[in-house]
């Protein structure tokens, strides 16, 4: 969306350098503007201000915009400058017209402005372009600084200034707005309010903020993440954001087609993180003790409790299976099984993954590639042939049948099978023969991934996709100690660190391997401590830490609450010599092998957590633990996993 901006009033016009760049109507881009000064106005009333174009952005007068929004606008003559005051009621000026009209009819000349802004009695530097002798400013600057909504309709062409709510960046489609539209289509419009509240924080990343805030991100949104089609992501924020303010208001509100048939234009919603891990960690260990217990046959029965996980998942038996081809009959059904029951009893006899493998390939290769003619076949065609998803539905009844964990994942444009063979999660596609792939081949190929949650959120360690986060059943079912033998070593935490922070000081890079010398002293596995570091630290450009690299603290030890400083180590050995103690602490009731230097070491209950899950307070089962946020232990292990991508000389 291109970047909506206002303009300033006539006050006092002081010359500038810079060249003049031409501004054009509005108007004549078909763009018009409307003002909502109620929470309950979703559209707007039409107003009509002047409005200009300037290499493709939009400029407003601030007096006209100070009066349709009512926050006040004063020149200050001794201090020659303008004064905007947020909590005030706008004042018209002697002289003033009575009515807003927009005097923008032809093309003008516009020119950098040199006006001296003050905003709440703080001087503020905005960009200002003079026309014709009036101040301009940019819209999205002035409602960040005054604090009301703006949206724009890409339908309709309508800029939209809302002053009951509050300013929203415009910002990317997210994960979590996708899940708050799943979650609101399944839910009444009395829990919409409820709802809001619980999304609000993690849609727009402020802890504080509210349903107003989340209506205003939503109008806000501007971009589509690339498997959306069209404009149907800026027509769904709308539609939710209107149904929001109706239900939360009590007001009413009718959607237009064009909003209402948007939504099952966007991707996948089971394609997306899923903020409620606490039932999402339920599904999960579900499903992952059906996939990864002792009977994989048990999958077809999982029982899950959200909605996402129930359509995500797919769990074929061969009766399901035999019914996506509309055709045969139940004989026909029988057949089938009756013809593959020697292959399925060898299939379960063969205790080699690849063995297993290779012997469906041959089946289905042997079996249906060639079409057949018997009855039984039917049951596996679809049209006129075989397609990719009757493929991946034979195999998959056959995997089930072996007893191999296994699921299908469909994309808009093809089905492959997911199976858990020699220690990982591979892609087995029977029209390419028995080769596997890894899922992340599979994902970077197919540009509509599977609506499979368990592959797009819990089979990828540690990465991400179109910028979604992504996790590991391992992550949270097979947990990882903290106690054990480093698996990653000094020079893959090396290329790691320089791939994400290429301006790492030399200091920190020649400390690293204090990391597996420390962890090795005391049994403490230091790649693990290291990952934590990074996660703490930033990747050590300590952006947003509580600590500093010269404290030598590289995980936060002894930060309890906001603006406390932390430990202090007198070298970068010792402090990540504490740090490992630390961790010590909570994995094992063993002694210190060194001398103890961390502060906090006796206030840990020793052995509360002795996995790495476990250092999450909202995970670990006794709420003990290092850090309160959510999936601490699981954000720690997704960083190991990329550390062990890189080659370990």
């Amino acid at each position: 969306m291109k970047r909506l901006l206002l303009s300033l009033a006539a006050l006092v016009v002081f010359p500038a350098s810079a060249l003049a760049v031409s501004a054009s109507p509005a108007a004549a881009g078909g763009q018009s503007f409307s003002v909502s000064t109620s929470l309950s106005d979703t559209n707007g009333v039409r107003a009509d201000p002047t409005i200009y174009n300037i290499e493709g952005s939009t400029y407003f007068k601030l007096r006209d915009l100070g009066r349709l929004l009512d926050f006040g606008v004063t020149y200050d003559s001794a201090a020659k400058a303008v004064r905007i005051e947020s909590d005030k009621a706008y004042v018209p000026v002697s002289g003033e017209s009575g009515a807003i009209k927009n005097t923008a009819t032809s093309s003008a000349a516009a020119v950098s402005s040199k006006q001296t802004i003050y905003v709440d009695g703080k001087r503020v530097s905005p960009t200002v372009y003079n026309i014709k002798g009036n101040n301009y400013m940019g819209l999205r600057e002035l409602a960040a600084l005054v604090d009301f909504g703006v949206a724009y309709n890409y339908d309709t062409r309508v800029i939209t200034a809302y002053a009951a709510y509050p300013y929203a960046e415009e910002s990317n489609w997210t994960a979590a707005m996708n899940d708050l539209a799943v979650n609101l289509g399944a839910l009444p419009a009395s829990s919409y309010q409820a709802t809001a509240s619980r999304y609000a924080p993690i849609v727009t990343g402020e802890n504080d903020a509210d349903w107003r805030v989340l209506i205003s991100t939503l109008r806000a949104v501007k971009d589509a993440p690339p498997f959306a089609a069209g404009s149907a992501l800026s027509r769904a924020n709308l539609y939710w954001a209107n149904q929001l303010t109706a239900a939360i208001t009590n007001t009413s509100f009718v959607s237009p087609s064009l909003y209402k048939d948007a939504l099952p234009d966007l991707a996948d919603p089971d394609l997306f993180d899923n903020p409620d891990n606490s039932a999402l960690r339920k599904d999960f260990a579900a499903l992952s003790a059906a996939y990864l217990g002792a009977s994989p046959k048990q999958a077809a029965s999982a029982g899950v409790s959200g909605s996402i996980a129930k359509d995500a998942r797919e769990r074929l038996s061969l009766s399901t299976s035999y019914a996506t081809g509309k055709r045969g009959t139940a004989e026909d059904l029988a057949n089938t099984k009756k013809h593959f029951g020697n292959d399925m009893t060898a299939l379960s006899s063969l205790t080699d993954d690849n063995a297993r493998v290779q012997k469906i390939a041959a089946l289905i290769k042997d079996n249906f590639r060639s079409g057949g003619s018997a009855p039984w076949t039917t049951a596996w065609r679809t049209g006129d042939g075989m397609d990719s998803f009757s493929f991946a539905a034979a195999a998959d009844y056959m995997f089930y049948e072996a007893g191999i964990p296994a699921f299908i994942a469909r994309s808009y444009s093809s089905a492959w099978n997911v199976v858990y063979v020699n220690g990982k999660w591979s892609v087995f596609e029977a029209s390419v023969g028995a080769s596997l792939r890894s899922l992340e081949d599979k994902l970077l190929q197919d540009t509509h991934p599977a609506s499979t949650l368990l592959l797009t959120q819990a089979m990828r360690p540690g990465s991400s996709y179109n910028g979604l986060k992504t996790y590991t059943i391992d992550h949270y079912f097979t947990y990882t100690p903290i106690t054990d033998t480093a698996k990653a070593t000094a020079a893959q935490m090396r290329a790691y660190l320089l791939s994400v922070n290429p301006n790492a000081p030399q200091s920190v890079l020649d400390m690293i391997p204090h990391y597996l010398t420390e962890g090795a002293a005391e049994g403490i596995r230091g790649d693990i401590a290291f990952a934590q570091s990074c996660l703490e630290t930033g990747n050590f450009t300590f952006t947003g830490s509580a600590v500093t690299l010269a404290q030598n603290n590289f995980c936060g030890l002894g930060v309890v609450t906001n603006g406390v400083e932390g430990a202090v180590f007198e070298t970068p050995q010792l402090g990540i010599r504490a740090q490992i103690q630390h961790l010590k602490a909570y994995a094992n009731r063993a002694a210190l092998k060194n001398e103890c230097i961390d502060p906090r070491f006796t206030l840990v209950t020793r052995g509360c957590a002795e996995t790495v899950q476990h250092l999450g307070i909202q995970e670990n089962p006794k709420g003990y633990g290092w850090a309160s946020g959510a999936d601490y232990g699981t954000k720690i292990l997704n960083i190991l996993d990329h550390i062990l991508t890189y080659p370990g000389a």
